[in-house]
């Protein structure tokens, strides 16, 4: 399977993008996903597109990038979303079997420019993140119980599987961990 590594440009590109990340969060389910991010529906995939379009048009920090199986007719295998600030660096994306196709990239943009990152993982990100240099940095939880739930809100509850967990880690800049040696920023 030959994958190539490509920075998204056009609109165009977005429906396969879309399609992608929606597969790839579906199996196994990524409920933080679902619940900020995707209405399962054909209505919440033009909706997702359209407004991941948007939200990318109008971040000057954002950059889209996608891996192609170029076997099979160039087909979105992989997807990630970079956004690099100079302050408060915040590197967003998710583990994908392909991963390591654009994790080097995200990587040597934050090393080049000394930055340190920070992400959110889930489950099956929080390994890869790990092997790139990302340190623990706790976890956070989104609970979903409610005093006097409505029937809908209960359902909602019960399909999102609440808690919700998801990982807090850190790179430093350069990537230069050392353990019991290197300090944490949250440490001081």
């Amino acid at each position: 399977m030959p994958l190539l590594l490509q920075r998204v440009t056009s609109n165009l590109e977005f429906n396969d993008l879309v399609q992608c990340v929606c597969e790839s969060y579906a199996v196994p389910i990524n409920r933080l996903w679902r619940l900020f991010r995707h209405d399962p529906s054909p209505a919440g995939f033009i909706e997702l597109r359209d407004r991941l379009i948007r939200e990318f048009r109008s971040d000057p920090n954002a950059c889209w990038l996608k891996v192609v199986d170029t076997d099979i007719g160039d087909k979105v295998v992989g997807a990630a979303l970079w956004d690099t600030f100079i302050e408060n660096p915040y590197p967003v994306f998710r583990e994908h079997p392909v991963e390591a196709e654009w994790w080097p990239e995200g990587v040597k943009e934050a090393d080049r420019l000394n930055l340190e990152s920070f992400i959110e993982a889930t489950d099956l990100g929080k390994l890869t993140y790990e092997a790139c240099g990302f340190v623990y940095a706790g976890t956070n939880y989104l609970e979903g119980a409610k005093r006097n739930a409505s029937p809908e809100w209960k359902a909602l509850e019960r399909d999102m599987q609440t808690p919700i967990h998801m990982y807090r880690m850190w790179r430093p800049a350069g990537g230069n961990w050392v353990e019991g040696e290197t300090k944490l920023p949250w440490e001081d």
